[in-house]
């Protein structure tokens, strides 16, 4: 699922919510950003790295990335529960810098 387009400079809230047939789950998974594929098809570096739980009653999960290119990046999140890995996938675009600021005009 598309997490949306940001500005080149902001900070890219990842997000995550474990469900069990649409019910939060609950018990410890241990989501981890696995890796992070830049435009460039370079991987960020720092990766594994934690996720930070924002919501242990709803299960879910955020990771705040800093990009450091524009174009479009992809996510794999991991998280491990009776000996099993499981494995999801994000992405985002960065829009490069604009001096430009937006107007509206009439036509």
């Amino acid at each position: 699922m598309a997490m949306g387009s940001y500005k080149f400079g902001a900070s890219v809230r990842i997000p995550l919510i474990v469900l069990d047939a649409g019910v939060a789950f609950t018990e410890d998974v241990s989501p981890t950003i696995k890796e992070i594929i830049k435009p460039n098809n370079a991987l960020a570096s720092g990766f594994p790295d934690s996720m930070i739980s924002a919501n242990e009653d709803y299960g879910t999960y955020y990771y705040d990335y800093s990009p450091d290119i524009p174009g479009d990046y992809i996510v794999i999140l991991c998280y491990s529960y009776g000996g099993m890995e499981f494995s999801l996938i994000e992405n985002f675009t960065v829009n490069p810098a604009s001096s430009a600021i937006p107007r509206a005009e009439a036509r």
